[in-house]
């Protein structure tokens, strides 16, 4: 993993501009959010703010950019070949989380998780900041 990705010129995944599919929508004066369901690959996703939803997703060769995923309980999530930049998780149980072969530009940030169990495939463990969590010593790492 390469902790100097920003500095060395790594970018975003080439991807067609979708941030108007995969934005809050606003109807009326209500804010609806898209599901984050199933597989979302080569998708681009810019300021997302998932919170309380169920997520059972796999992202493959996305980019996920200015994003957080608040007080979640997760199904099963996996990151896959992805772009990460600024991603925090908030309140999150990441017992079925995976994070491989992603370009981490600046850490994630969990705070207050519980991530026994959470599984990195390739991505190192500096690349993540763990704040108030649990489970740390319960990490699998290969």
């Amino acid at each position: 993993m390469n902790l100097n990705a920003k500095r060395q010129g790594t970018t975003p995944l080439c991807l067609q501009n979708t941030r108007e599919k995969n934005t809050l929508q606003h109807q009326g004066d209500k804010l609806t959010q898209f599901a984050v369901n199933g597989l979302q690959e080569h998708q681009q996703f810019i300021g997302q703010h998932i919170q309380s939803q169920p997520v059972k997703a796999i992202f493959f060769r996305s980019n996920l950019i200015n994003s957080s995923f608040n007080k979640i309980l997760f199904a099963n999530l996996t990151l896959n070949r992805c772009y990460l930049e600024n991603l925090i998780f908030e309140d999150c149980v990441m017992r079925n989380v995976w994070f491989s072969y992603c370009v981490i530009v600046q850490p994630v940030v969990l705070r207050r998780c519980n991530v026994a169990g959470m599984r990195l495939l390739n991505v190192h463990r500096r690349m993540f900041v763990f704040e108030e969590c649990t489970g740390v010593g319960e990490l699998l790492i290969s």
